[in-house]
C-alpha cells in the first residue's frame, strides 16, 4: 500500500505539468491514506542555491478511496525551484520527497525534493522546427558533386574508404578528404525530401583546415573546399523551395589556431592575436607570458575564445556580426556548440542577435545533459527560463531509448521521459532535437548490437565490424528505436545514414561516407514510412501520456485535441508477450491492422496505433 501519492507529471496531482510561468497560479495536490492522518500537511518551496523557503499551508479536500487530499495554490517568480512535503502529527517519516522510482516516498530527513522550473518567455519558439524530419550531415561525407580540389596538405580520398585515424607524428590531423560538397547535397535534395525532411542541420561549412570544420579559421567564407557562397545560396534557396530549413553549427567558443584570429604558425601573415599585441583579436583569448594560452580541452590547435571580450562580442552578435549575417544569406538558425563552454555574457548576446535579425530563427544549444537544471563551472545556466535557448540536442532521451531497446531496461527510459516532462516546458519539450547518434557517437546500430568498445584502442575499433546476426539484430532493434525517436514528444533527427544502416564506432568511424551504391533499402523504406506519420500534429504538438512501463513494456499516448486524434505507441522488450489494454479500436498507422479492446504485443514487437 501506497501511505503517499503525488505525480508531478499528472495533471490531476500538479495542475501545469512541466515548467510553469511566471506569476501564474497553479494548484499541487498530495494524496495521504487515511491510516496517516497528519494534523498539518505542508509544501516547501525554496530556490535553488538558497536557504531561505517558502511554506504553503495545504487544505484538506474532498477524499475518497482511502485518501485524504491536499492542497496548495502556488505562484512563483522565474527561477529554478526545488520543493517537498512536511506533515506534523506523524510518528515516523514526516517527510514527503521523490523517492529512486520518481515517485513520491516518505523520509526521516534528507528529503529528496521534486525540481520546478519557472519561465519568463521573451523569445517566441519558432512553429516550423518541430515539423517533419531534421537531419544531420557532415558536409565532407554525405555526397560528392563534380570535381573538389584539395587546398595545402590536404589528402584526398577514395569515396567510401575508411577515413584516417592513426595519429601523424603524434597529433591527429584530420586532413583527409572524400569530396562532399554543398553541390552534393543539392543534388540529393530530392532524396531528402523523400524523408519527409523540413530541417536540414550541416555540420561546420566555414573555412577550416580539418575535415569536421571545428576548428574555424574564417567565419565569413564557405571552406572552398566544400563550395562557394553562390553554392550556399543556391542551396538555400533549393532547399526553401521544398520547404526545407537550413540550421548552421555555430562554433563561437574556440576557433582554430591556424586561424586569421589567432594565426599561431602565422599563416595569415605577421597579424594575429599570437603575434600581435595590437590585433584586434587580441583580447579575444587568454594568452600568457610564456607563450602558452588557454585552450578547449587542453587541444592545443582550439584556442578557447574569452565570452567577455567585446571585441569577440561584437564580431559575432553585432548589427553586422557572423550570427546576424548568415541568416540574412539564407540560414534560418544556428545550432551552437559545446554551449555549455559559451558564457552568459556571450550566449545572451548571440541570442538576441539572432532573434532580432529574425524572430522566426532558432537556436539549439549542445547540450548533454539535462538542460534545465545544468551546471557548469560552478555556474547553473538558464537555458531554457525563455530567454535564451528554443531546444537542446536530447542525449538524455538517447541514452533512455538505447538502454531500452538495446537492455529491455524499461525503467531508464521510464525516469529520462520523467525528468523532461517534469523539469522542461512545454515549448521546448515538444521541440527537442532527438538523436540516436552524431558525429560525436557510436553509431546507433553499432551502440545496439555491436561488441561494446568503449576503452579500447582505435586500431581495434577499425577491423571491428558488425557479424551478420549482429547486422541482422541490429536492423531489428533500430527499426524500434527509430519508432519512439519520431514518435515521442520533440522532433527527430537523423544523423546521415542511419536511414540506410550505416555502422561504426566513435570517431572518426562514425563519420564514414554515405553508401549510395550500398543502401539497406528495406531500412530506408522503414524510415520514409516514420516521416509520413512526423506530417501528423499529433506527433509535432500532442500532449504526451506515459501509459506503461514495466516487465520490459514501454508504452505511451499522445493526443490533439486540435485534430481529434489519439495515438498510442508502445513496445515490448520484455521476454514475453504483453496484453495492452486500449479501451477502444485502434489501427496500426504501419500494418493497417485493427486492434478492439487490446493489443497483444510479441517480444520485439512494437505497434504505433491511431484511435478510430
Amino acid at each position: 500500500m501506497d501511505y503517499v501519492i503525488y505525480n508531478p507529471t499528472d495533471e490531476f496531482y500538479k495542475s501545469i505539468v512541466g515548467a510553469v510561468a511566471e506569476d501564474v497560479g497553479f494548484g499541487i495536490r498530495l494524496q495521504i491514506h487515511h491510516n496517516v492522518n497528519p494534523s498539518k500537511v505542508t509544501l516547501v518551496v525554496y530556490r535553488d542555491g538558497e536557504t531561505a523557503t517558502t511554506e504553503f499551508v495545504m487544505y484538506k479536500d474532498a477524499s475518497g478511496d482511502g485518501y485524504d487530499n491536499y492542497i496548495a495554490d502556488v505562484k512563483l517568480k522565474k527561477g529554478l525551484y526545488w520543493y517537498y512535503f512536511v506533515m506534523d502529527g506523524v510518528t515516523y517519516e514526516h517527510y514527503v520527497g521523490m523517492g529512486s522510482n520518481r515517485r513520491a516516498s516518505l523520509f526521516y530527513d534528507n528529503v529528496r525534493p521534486w525540481q520546478l522550473s519557472v519561465y519568463k518567455k521573451v523569445y517566441p519558439t519558432p512553429t516550423w522546427l518541430n515539423k517533419g524530419v531534421m537531419y544531420q550531415i557532415m558536409v565532407d561525407r554525405f555526397c560528392a558533386s563534380g570535381e573538389t580540389v584539395p587546398t595545402e596538405d590536404k589528402i584526398m580520398r577514395h569515396w567510401g574508404e575508411q577515413p584516417f585515424y592513426r595519429e601523424e607524428n603524434g597529433v591527429v590531423r584530420n586532413r583527409d578528404f572524400f569530396g562532399g560538397n554543398l553541390r552534393g547535397i543539392i543534388d540529393k535534395l530530392p532524396y531528402l525530401s523523400s524523408l519527409n525532411v523540413t530541417t536540414l542541420y550541416l555540420n561546420p561549412i566555414f573555412k577550416a583546415y580539418s575535415n569536421h570544420k571545428y576548428d574555424t579559421e574564417d567565419y565569413e567564407q564557405i571552406d572552398p573546399m566544400f563550395g562557394t557562397e553562390q553554392d550556399f545560396d543556391e542551396l538555400c534557396t533549393q532547399a526553401h523551395a521544398r520547404g526545407i530549413r537550413i540550421v548552421l553549427d555555430g562554433v563561437f567558443n574556440h576557433v582554430g589556431s591556424s586561424s586569421k584570429y589567432f594565426n599561431l604558425d602565422k599563416k595569415y601573415g605577421e597579424g594575429g592575436a599570437y603575434n600581435d599585441p595590437q590585433s584586434p583579436y587580441r583580447d579575444w583569448f587568454n594568452i600568457y607570458p610564456d607563450g602558452t594560452y588557454e585552450c578547449w580541452w587542453n587541444f592545443r590547435t582550439l584556442p578557447r575564445i574569452n565570452a567577455q571580450s567585446k571585441g569577440a562580442q561584437k564580431y559575432f552578435c553585432g548589427k553586422n556580426g557572423i550570427v546576424p549575417q548568415w541568416l540574412r544569406k539564407g540560414a534560418s538558425g544556428w545550432r551552437l556548440d559545446v554551449v555549455d563552454e559559451v558564457a552568459d555574457c556571450m550566449l545572451d548576446k548571440i541570442v538576441s542577435s539572432a532573434k532580432k535579425q529574425d524572430p522566426d530563427a532558432v537556436i539549439i544549444g549542445e547540450v548533454w545533459e539535462d538542460a534545465s537544471n545544468k551546471v557548469d563551472y560552478g555556474v547553473r545556466r538558464h537555458y531554457l527560463d525563455g530567454s535564451q535557448l528554443d531546444s537542446v540536442m536530447n542525449y538524455p532521451l538517447m541514452n533512455g531509448i538505447i538502454n531500452f531497446v538495446r537492455d529491455g531496461n524499461e525503467q531508464a527510459l521510464a525516469h529520462v521521459v520523467f525528468d523532461i516532462v517534469n523539469n522542461y516546458p512545454t515549448f521546448v519539450r515538444n521541440n527537442l532535437m532527438n538523436i540516436l547518434g552524431t558525429h560525436d557517437t557510436v553509431r546507433i546500430l553499432t551502440n545496439l548490437a555491436g561488441n561494446r568498445l568503449d576503452n579500447v584502442p582505435k586500431d581495434t575499433m577499425a577491423r571491428t565490424k558488425l557479424t551478420d546476426r549482429q547486422y541482422m539484430l541490429g536492423c531489428k532493434l533500430l527499426k524500434i528505436s527509430a519508432v519512439l525517436q519520431y514518435t515521442l514528444f520533440g522532433f527527430p533527427c537523423v544523423y546521415y545514414g542511419d536511414e540506410v544502416a550505416m555502422e561504426g564506432y566513435k570517431d572518426p568511424f562514425c563519420r564514414c561516407c554515405y553508401p549510395w551504391d550500398e543502401q539497406n533499402k528495406l531500412m530506408l523504406d522503414f524510415y520514409r514510412r516514420l516521416g509520413e506519420l512526423r506530417k501528423l500534429s499529433v506527433f509535432s504538438d500532442g500532449d504526451f501520456h506515459q501509459l506503461v512501463a514495466e516487465n520490459g513494456v514501454y508504452a505511451f499516448e499522445r493526443v490533439c485535441p486540435q485534430t481529434e486524434t489519439v495515438a498510442i505507441v508502445a513496445v515490448n522488450r520484455g521476454c514475453n508477450s504483453y496484453e495492452l489494454y486500449l479501451g477502444d479500436i485502434y489501427e496500426d498507422m504501419l500494418t493497417g491492422r485493427k486492434y478492439s479492446e487490446y493489443c497483444h504485443l510479441q517480444p520485439n514487437g512494437y505497434v504505433i496505433l491511431r484511435k478510430v
